[in-house]
């Protein structure tokens, strides 16, 4: 892969890009002891120019005094104070010389300079003061005469090199003055060219930096916020491999995490809502098979159904039909055969080859894994739900998802039942189990209706039981409660399912039966009456009842009315026409005018 500055570490992308301008202050700082060194140098050559100058100068002052000394004794002949002056102005100048040999070390060609005017002093004073000092009166008259000529000669050849080597030496401080001003400029040039150039990179490297670190971070920035609105498709287009490609990467993971979580609850939103929609148990199923089978992709779904007052399990619904000697009776015997019910938790099995498996043992499968639930309303235990899938498929993740569809559920089926049992309530007389007056009407304009779409007959019996008061008076209410509940069994048992009874009064009861004649009414009628008076009802007491009895009347619908008021009023009549002719018998209906003909 191609090398690229932004897959650096953000460590490593600071200290790449700090190198630069540290090197130019390094070399700043390099430059800056440089000149001061350079400086320095150049101060402290000039100093000992100015001081060769002014050595130079002693020295000249020195030969001078030392000339006149040697010639005001040779002109006066006193030796006490001139050969004095001069023998110390000898030792300056050679002080002087030694001094400037000293200071003009570094230069061999002035170094030569020197010793030619130390040997040009050192002749002048061996050719014209040595015979002046080493002679008598003679020597110096003859010298006086005859050498001044010379000796001037001489000490003017010391004095011109001597004047010389002052000029060299005041050109050379000049020069080098000069040059320290031009270092020094160049020194202060230099270095604020180091400086801007320093601070240009510091700026551009600064720029940079910040666009390398600002680009990232607000891509980050705004992802965060489409994510705060609900957009969580967001992409990240950082293929770097520093940090903030990590940072995109966990982004992008967490991401993708809510994403799913928000898909989840919306999904688990929508099952929610579909199923408080729903009017019957089986509707409930349906939707609870759908929606685990859309989520989990399960090889099998099992719902039962607790059934406590007959200590069993049934299934209800299954995702794929069970096995075919299940179907006839699919039950698991004992509710507390069931793991997940006797102990109100899930039970799950992650491998069925190898975990024990539930004691229930329904249709249990023979590879993969299967998980348990029960659906629990209010603390109840109502039922419970398998999925099976593959081997290790129940992540905790996945249970604690499923256990939200299993709580839904489970509160919507316990509404139901509750709304059953509450319709029931109001629709059923409470004592004896059949429906009451409220429930026939409505539902016998419901068959009226689907009698006359279909062009089919809808029969009417209406029944009471003979003398019913004088048993009340006689034994009491609660055998004649006991008489009603004996009656409403037996009339159930003599009728097929199809047909309805309900209990319209106090001993009064109607019976409505769909796609049935007069003739057939009457039959069915006849065979109400005849368990009825078959019928034995315990007394209670030592005293056996005696034999009880019921009157009929029977009415068609549309042949002897064409709404609920005529063919009940109809089918009354009918009943007191049974009342009439001496009870204990049935009666159909016949209209007033064929009974006048």
């Amino acid at each position: 892969m191609a090398f690229r500055l932004s897959n650096l570490k953000i460590r490593d992308q600071i200290l790449l890009l700090t190198v630069p301008p540290l090197f130019a202050l390094l070399t700043a700082v390099g430059l800056l002891f440089y000149g001061y060194w350079l400086v320095a140098q150049t101060t402290n050559s000039v100093e000992k120019a100015q001081e060769s100058v002014v050595r130079t100068e002693t020295l000249l002052r020195h030969a001078t005094e030392m000339r006149m000394g040697i010639r005001n004794y040779l002109l006066t002949g006193q030796p006490s104070s001139f050969l004095t002056d001069y023998h110390l102005s000898a030792r300056s100048v050679a002080d002087d010389l030694a001094a400037l040999r000293a200071l003009e070390s570094p230069y061999p060609s002035k170094i030569a300079a020197l010793e030619a005017i130390q040997a040009e002093i050192a002749r002048w004073k061996q050719q014209w003061v040595a015979p002046l000092l080493e002679g008598g009166a003679e020597s110096k008259a003859r010298a006086k005469m005859a050498g001044e000529k010379e000796e001037n000669r001489q000490f003017r050849m010391v004095r011109d090199s001597l004047l010389q080597l002052l000029r060299q030496e005041q050109k050379a401080t000049e020069g080098r003055i000069a040059g320290a001003e031009r270092m020094m400029h160049g020194a202060l040039a230099l270095g604020v060219l180091v400086s801007l150039l320093f601070g240009g990179m510091l700026f551009v490297l600064a720029r940079i930096v910040g666009r390398m670190i600002e680009h990232p971070v607000q891509q980050l920035i705004d992802a965060s916020e489409r994510v705060t609105r609900g957009d969580f498709h967001s992409r990240l287009p950082l293929e770097v491999q520093n940090e903030f490609g990590t940072l995109a990467g966990s982004f992008l993971h967490m991401t993708q995490a809510l994403r799913h979580e928000g898909e989840e609850l919306s999904a688990l939103k929508r099952f929610s809502e579909a199923v408080t929609q729903c009017t019957s148990e089986n509707e409930v199923y349906d939707h609870i098979l759908h929606s685990l089978q859309e989520r989990f992709h399960p090889s099998q779904v099992i719902i039962f159904r607790l059934r406590p007052e007959e200590d069993l399990l049934e299934a209800v619904a299954t995702l794929v039909p069970l096995p075919k000697e299940l179907r006839d009776w699919p039950v698991m015997e004992g509710k507390h055969s069931c793991k997940a019910v006797r102990m109100g938790r899930p039970f799950r099995v992650n491998d069925v080859t190898l975990e024990p498996l539930c004691p229930g043992k329904f249709a249990l499968p023979g590879e993969g894994s299967y998980y348990c639930g029960p659906l629990i309303a209010g603390g109840i235990i109502i039922g419970a739900v398998r999925l099976e899938g593959a081997r290790d498929f129940w992540t905790p993740e996945r249970e604690s998802l499923l256990e939200s569809y299993l709580s839904g559920a489970a509160s919507v089926l316990s509404n139901l039942r509750l709304l059953q049992t509450m319709r029931e309530q109001a629709n059923i007389d409470p004592l004896t189990g059949l429906y009451n007056r409220r429930f026939c009407e409505d539902y016998a304009r419901k068959l009226m209706a689907m009698a006359r779409r279909k062009d089919t007959p809808l029969g009417f019996i209406m029944m009471d039981l003979d003398h019913f008061k004088s048993f009340n008076d006689i034994y009491g209410h609660e055998v004649g409660d006991r008489i009603l509940r004996h009656f409403a069994k037996t009339v159930t048992q003599a009728m097929r399912e199809t047909n309805l009874t309900a209990r319209i009064g106090g001993e009064e009861f109607v019976v409505l039966l769909p796609d049935t004649g007069p003739k057939a009414c009457q039959m069915v009628a006849e065979r109400i009456r005849k368990a009825v008076a078959h019928m034995t009802v315990p007394s209670g007491t030592d005293k056996p009842l005696p034999q009880i009895t019921v009157s009929l009347g029977v009415a068609v619908y549309p042949s002897h009315g064409t709404s609920l008021e005529e063919v009940l009023q109809a089918s009354d009549r009918a009943l007191y026409e049974s009342k009439r002719g001496g009870r204990n018998r049935t009666t159909l209906y016949v209209e007033e005018t064929e009974t006048a003909g």
